[in-house]
């Protein structure tokens, strides 16, 4: 049985949406659920984001359920100039990102930990037998938001990770733990040069202050407007993958 996590339930549903005889499970997972396509069971579970989030919940659904396998989705910002809104990316290998304390600019940012993922070129060929463009690529996962362009580009020059996210390294983390494979495909909901995130992205050394001071300059009602409909692309070449690789 695979298990298909995302961190958002719109990300979920566009695997769920494809199924039949969906229920949720009853138990201490409150966000998991059951369904079959094509015969076949799959768990989809709704994680959460960020890192600990995530990877509680994972480990909470993993005492519920045995999946043979796991399959992340979800949306990611893109790092690579190359990607564009849509494109898929199959993950080779999670690298979980941390800031220094005692220098907590991002371009001091390491990484404290790797994880090499399951199937990315299956994924990937499944993706353009979809019609869709995609590649294969690291992932960088973050405890933060990464909003701003030259936060970006500085992270890509200093990584050469594809994309950045903020919960798959700590599930692969978990999997690993359980041994099970776990593989990830995202679609980018926003590109390098994109800045409808800037004002959610994480200042290092900024003060609380100027942060509440950019999200009402930023005009938020603009704002949701662009992520959704940045989300709403993303998840439609999200819910063309999935139709092709169930």
């Amino acid at each position: 049985m695979l298990l298909i996590a995302a961190a958002l339930e719109e990300e979920l549903e566009a695997g769920l949406a494809l199924c039949q005889d969906r229920k949720m499970i009853h138990g201490r997972v409150t966000s998991l659920w059951q369904a079959e396509r094509n015969g076949k069971k799959i768990c989809f579970l709704r994680t959460g984001f960020g890192p600990e989030r995530s990877a509680a919940s994972l480990d909470r659904a993993l005492a519920v359920v045995k999946p043979a396998g796991i399959l992340v989705i979800g949306y990611a910002g893109g790092l690579d100039v190359n990607l564009k809104l849509g494109y898929l990316v199959a993950v080779r290998r999670a690298l979980a990102v941390s800031l220094d304390k005692d220098r907590p600019g991002w371009n001091h940012a390491r990484i404290d930990d790797s994880f090499e993922l399951a199937d990315s070129e299956i994924l990937a060929r499944s993706a353009g037998a979809a019609g869709l463009t995609a590649c294969t690529g690291d992932a960088l996962t973050s405890a933060y938001v990464l909003g701003k362009p030259e936060h970006k580009a500085l992270l890509y020059k200093k990584f050469q990770a594809s994309i950045v996210d903020m919960e798959t390294a700590a599930l692969a983390r978990v999997a690993l733990q359980r041994s099970i494979p776990l593989s990830c495909v995202r679609a980018i909901s926003d590109e390098v040069q994109d800045t409808f995130l800037a004002p959610f992205s994480h200042e290092p050394l900024g003060k609380i202050r100027s942060r509440i001071k950019r999200l009402m300059d930023a005009g938020m009602m603009q704002t949701f407007r662009q992520w959704r409909d940045h989300a709403a692309v993303a998840r439609k070449s999200l819910s063309r993958f999935l139709s092709c690789y169930l």
